[in-house]
């Protein structure tokens, strides 16, 4: 039990320190970001690209969604969220917060960390649907 919590801790820590780095590391890709006509479009599908692809992960449990086998379990609220944050442009997170934020907001101003989002968002919902 206890080795199974460090495991979990050092898992945790080792993916925000993972998330900070990429943010350091892509700082520099997001101020040389084009502007397009209307970047939201780009933006929304570029999430739902993410999205998808996580769904599609999920192949197996996928099937049993489609099929009707629906069991909902807790990983629905999780999916909600991260579907909800993943979602919002990432202009708009500069827009509220600005530049300077701590790296847990400013993260979410970056294309690379809101498509891991999605990613993580549709793998979520496939398994908070299907119950496996």
């Amino acid at each position: 039990m206890y080795k199974k919590v460090l495991y979990f801790i050092f898992i945790f820590f080792g993916m925000v320190g993972l998330l900070y780095l990429m943010n350091d590391t892509f700082w520099y890709v997001n101020l040389h970001l084009n502007a397009s006509e209307n970047p939201y479009f780009v933006l929304l599908k570029m999430s739902l690209w993410g999205f998808l692809f996580g769904v599609f992960i999920e192949w197996r449990s996928l099937k049993d969604v489609l099929i009707g086998n629906i069991r909902i379990n807790w990983l629905i609220a999780p999916a909600a969220i991260l579907i909800v944050i993943g979602f919002i442009p990432i202009i708009k997170w500069v827009q509220w917060f600005g530049v300077g934020t701590p790296f847990y907001i400013e993260m979410l101003s970056l294309p690379e960390i809101n498509v891991v989002i999605n990613i993580a968002s549709g793998i979520l919902l496939v398994r908070g649907l299907s119950g496996n």
